[in-house]
C-alpha cells in the first residue's frame, strides 16, 4: 500500500515537499513561528478528526499526534495559550473523513511529512540556535522510516477490510487540501510580518487585551498579530 500510495498520489509530493521545506528559509525565530502557525492551522483540526474515527487503532493514532507537542513550541516562541486558539484554521467542514479508510488515507499525508523533519530540524538548530523549541519536528524519535513502514502494515490492513481505492483518494483529497490551505494562509503569517493594510482573518477576537498584555515577545522580532490587535483595541 506504501508504493501503490506513493504511486498513486505521487502528482502532489513535490509541492508538498517544496511546502514542507520552505521553513529552512528562515531567517529569525519569527519567521520559523510564523511557518509552525501554518502547520498548525492546517493539522490541527485534520489529527481531530482523525481521532474522531472509532475503528482506527487507538495507538496508531496516539503515537502520531504531534499537535501537543507543536502547541508547546509556539507557546515556547512567545504565543500565549489564548493566541493559538484564535490562530486562524483549516475549516473542520472541508475536511471529508468519516470511515478509517479516509482517516488513515490523511494520516498518511501528516505522517509522510515526518519524513523531513530530521533534515528540517537540523537545520533550524544549526541556523537559529540549538535552543529554539523543535519538539514538533522530533516527533519521529529519530526513526521516521521505522514508523512509516508499520503505518504501510496498517494501511495494508484496512486494505483489506475496505477498499484501496477509498485510502487513495483520500490522500489525495488530503494533498490537496493541504496544498489549498498553503496557498490560501495569510502572507503576513508566510513571512513572519505585518500585512501591509490588510487585516488577518482570525476567527475571533474576544479578548485582545489578554494578547498584548500575557504575550512576552521577542524584541528584536516582529509579529503580525500586534498591529492587527491594537486595531481591533482602537
Amino acid at each position: 500500500m506504501l508504493i501503490r500510495l506513493a504511486l498513486e498520489t505521487g502528482g502532489h509530493h513535490a509541492i508538498a515537499d517544496e511546502d514542507r521545506l520552505k521553513v529552512m528559509d528562515a531567517k529569525s525565530r519569527a519567521e520559523y513561528r510564523a511557518y509552525l502557525v501554518r502547520i498548525y492551522g492546517f493539522e490541527g483540526p485534520v489529527e481531530e478528526a482523525i481521532a474522531k474515527v472509532a475503528d482506527l487503532e487507538p495507538e496508531l493514532v496516539q503515537e502520531r499526534q504531534k499537535i501537543s507537542r507543536l502547541h508547546a513550541d509556539l507557546v515556547a516562541l512567545g504565543l500565549t495559550p489564548e493566541v493559538v486558539s484564535w490562530l486562524p484554521t483549516f475549516p473542520a467542514a472541508a475536511i471529508n473523513i468519516r470511515s478509517a479508510a479516509q482517516a488513515i488515507g490523511w494520516l498518511y499525508v501528516l505522517e509522510r511529512a515526518t519524513l523531513l523533519a530530521g533534515l528540517v530540524r537540523r537545520h533550524i538548530s544549526r541556523t537559529l540556535g540549538e535552543s529554539t523549541p523543535i519538539d514538533y519536528l522530533a516527533t519521529d524519535a529519530g526513526i521516521p522510516g521505522a514508523r512509516f513502514r508499520a503505518l504501510g502494515e496498517a494501511l495494508c490492513r484496512h486494505a483489506r477490510k475496505s477498499s484501496p481505492k477509498a485510502i487513495i483518494c483520500a490522500a489525495n483529497e488530503a494533498f490537496r487540501a493541504q496544498r489549498q490551505w498553503y496557498l490560501s494562509f495569510p502572507a503576513s503569517f508566510a513571512t513572519g510580518s505585518e500585512p501591509a493594510g490588510r487585516p488577518i482573518p482570525l476567527r475571533v477576537l474576544t479578548k485582545p487585551a489578554t494578547i498584548i498584555e500575557r504575550r512576552q515577545p521577542d524584541p528584536d522580532e516582529s509579529w503580525p498579530l500586534d498591529a492587527e490587535v491594537e486595531r481591533q483595541r482602537a
